[in-house]
């Protein structure tokens, strides 16, 4: 049966996500490559498992002990210890990992679990037909890199086009917005001026595609200019500002320390910009 509100970590009883447990491996692993290998791994952990067991057992290497199958039909894989398989006793201390398992979340688990549960039904067909190991790669799961561009703009997808169901093919030939090479968390403070709620029609369209593309990186550029060499400051992500623009900031430039005057200064330069850009789409 299904999950009543399902989350990006288990969006229904056919797949979940494990991509990010255990937290230990090298940038860029892709487990999918190992898949018959992982899931012998997968089944041993699973038959090994003493739910009574309390004592610790550290992991080594690439490769977690408490690591298995949650359900009879081996299709959903996570960790053993968590609480939600042990009526609500957290386990996970028996790794000797610290608190890191306990922390471990995805940007995309946290702007997904701000949908509405229709917006998290509509964006999951999706990943409809994957499997666990499909859908935890960051390479075969579209949600990974569609969730980006951040909750407003999935928000305004959603009420444009409900109740209608893509497919990943069906998608990516009405929106090719969503399939440009610029990284999505660096547009996003953008895209969304831009669109807003009541221009959604432009992210179907190639040449908005081409021409956003374009200021994207005309944009970053002259700012880059600007701001060379390194400014003092503060961390870029402590400033008390849009969380998107900030994005802006540290991505498309990118910059990493910055004084909040200036950083106002630039937002204000920048929001001209995109004001003036967006004017020549209605």
């Amino acid at each position: 049966m299904k999950q009543e509100v399902p989350t990006l970590c288990v969006p229904d009883d056919e797949k979940s996500c494990f991509g990010c447990c255990p937290p230990i491996r090298p940038p860029g692993y892709e487990h999918v490559q190992y898949k018959n290998f992982i899931r012998r791994i997968l089944r041993e952990n699973t038959a090994c498992f003493d739910r009574k067991a309390t004592d610790i057992v550290p992991i080594t290497g690439f490769s977690c002990w408490a690591m298995g199958y949650l359900d009879r039909d081996y299709k959903l894989v996570g960790c053993l210890l968590h609480p939600a398989q042990n009526n609500g006793v957290d386990l996970r201390f028996r790794v000797a990992y610290g608190d890191k398992c306990r922390r471990e979340s995805c940007l995309q688990a946290t702007i997904f679990s701000a949908l509405s549960l229709p917006e998290k039904r509509f964006w999951l067909h999706l990943a409809d037909g994957l499997d666990s190991f499909s859908y935890s790669s960051k390479s075969i799961n579209p949600l990974f890199h569609l969730i980006m561009w951040g909750t407003n703009i999935l928000q305004a997808v959603y009420s444009s086009e409900s109740p209608a169901v893509f497919t990943r093919e069906s998608f990516r030939d009405v929106y090719p917005v969503f399939s440009s090479r610029i990284l999505p968390r660096a547009a996003a403070y953008l895209i969304n001026r831009i669109v807003g709620t009541d221009k959604v029609h432009l992210l179907k369209s190639e040449a908005f595609k081409k021409e956003f593309e374009d200021f994207f990186h005309e944009l970053s550029v002259s700012l880059k200019k600007q701001l060379l060499p390194q400014q003092q400051g503060l961390f870029v992500h402590l400033l008390d500002m849009d969380h998107d623009f900030l994005d802006f900031l540290r991505l498309a430039i990118p910059v990493s320390r910055i004084t909040l005057q200036h950083a106002i200064s630039i937002k204000e330069n920048v929001d001209e910009r995109v004001e003036a850009f967006a004017s020549n789409f209605q």
